[in-house]
């Protein structure tokens, strides 16, 4: 079984899954949510919903599972479709300029979280076929900057 699309159902609460069964057809999956809290952590839910529906949810990564379910939290609270989804990927992106050392530990996982996922994503292994054993790469011969604290020319002990 290969997941292809996930979605979510609003009225009332589920996943939606679009997937590429063993015998290559396309077929559409709706799970539904229990015991989301509007204002409670989504990792319960996510585990039971793991659980529940083991053979599908298998191969999709627990990051975009918890996204679906924090947009179908924040529209238990009261947002329409679009600002759900807005709130959420500014929840679930990864700002290169962000401070990452003043978040509280919840969003740091996410944070976290989102990062291995882009990890798994983008990585070679061997038996790849964009895989190459040893790759060596020139970055340019630029001029050697002086650091000044690692300098052989200074006594330390003096």
């Amino acid at each position: 079984m290969e997941p292809l699309k996930l979605g979510v159902r609003t009225h009332p609460p589920g996943l939606t899954l679009v997937y590429r069964s063993a015998a290559g057809k396309e077929r559409y999956r709706v799970m539904p949510i229990r015991f989301l809290n509007k204002f409670g952590s989504v990792e319960n839910v996510l585990k039971e919903m793991k659980d529940r529906h083991q053979p599908f949810l298998d191969e999709v990564p627990d990051v975009r599972i918890e996204k679906m379910l924090r947009i179908l939290q924040e529209v238990e609270r009261g947002r329409n479709l679009e600002e759900a989804t807005t709130i959420v990927g500014q929840e679930y992106s990864v700002d290169p300029e962000q401070d990452l050392n003043k978040l509280d530990d919840a969003n740091l996982d996410k944070k976290k979280k989102v990062m291995n996922t882009s990890f798994e994503k983008n990585c070679v292994r061997p038996g790849d076929p964009d895989y190459e054993y040893d790759k060596q790469v020139d970055f340019g011969s630029g001029a050697k900057v002086e650091a000044g604290w690692d300098s052989p020319d200074e006594d330390f002990w003096s």
